[in-house]
């Protein structure tokens, strides 16, 4: 009986440095750096290679403002985002028995580029590719704009989001 404190003892001290060492997990976007330690970020608007027109300046703007979280956006930047919209699709996912859409599958696909001034690049990613459904009005058109409208928002903050985080994951 009189070995149980020494045993108990050292399964205390073990698990005690498992835990200050830690497991190596952590939030999403929340370690790490930008690549190339970069601080300062310049996002032009990004070219719209789609039929859809006027959704650059929207897409560059969540970028803008989810990047600005981590860098310091501006124009004189030691390093440049550039984007290009590539593909803006609107599918139909599901019918009704009657063979009425009842719902879109609206996708983005994007090429992005962070650059150095010097031309190097930091990070790249030619296809970088979202989705997000959206319920179909048929009696009224212009609540269907309006959620299609909804669902690229939802896109740009999404994707700018992952795209931060993978960024930082150096992913």
């Amino acid at each position: 009986m009189k070995r149980a404190a020494p045993f108990s003892s050292l399964c205390a001290a073990i698990l005690l440095a498992a835990l200050l060492a830690g497991c190596g997990y952590h939030l999403s976007g929340m370690s790490g750096k930008m690549p190339g330690g970069i601080t300062a970020l310049s996002i032009p608007v990004f070219s719209n290679a789609t039929g859809k027109p006027d959704i650059e300046a929207a897409l560059t703007a969540a970028f803008t403002k989810e990047l600005a979280t981590t860098v310091q956006v501006s124009e004189n930047a030691d390093a440049v985002l550039q984007g290009v919209i590539k593909s803006y699709d609107l599918q139909s996912v599901s019918y009704s028995k009657d063979d009425v859409n009842q719902e879109y599958r609206l996708t983005l696909i994007m090429s992005l580029k962070m650059t150095k001034k010097d031309g190097t690049v930091l990070w790249d990613d030619d296809k970088v590719t979202d989705y997000w459904d959206f319920a179909v009005n048929s009696s009224d058109i212009t609540a269907t704009k309006e959620a299609e409208n909804e669902a690229f928002k939802k896109i740009a903050k999404d994707t700018a989001r992952l795209v931060k985080e993978r960024m930082m994951e150096k992913f």
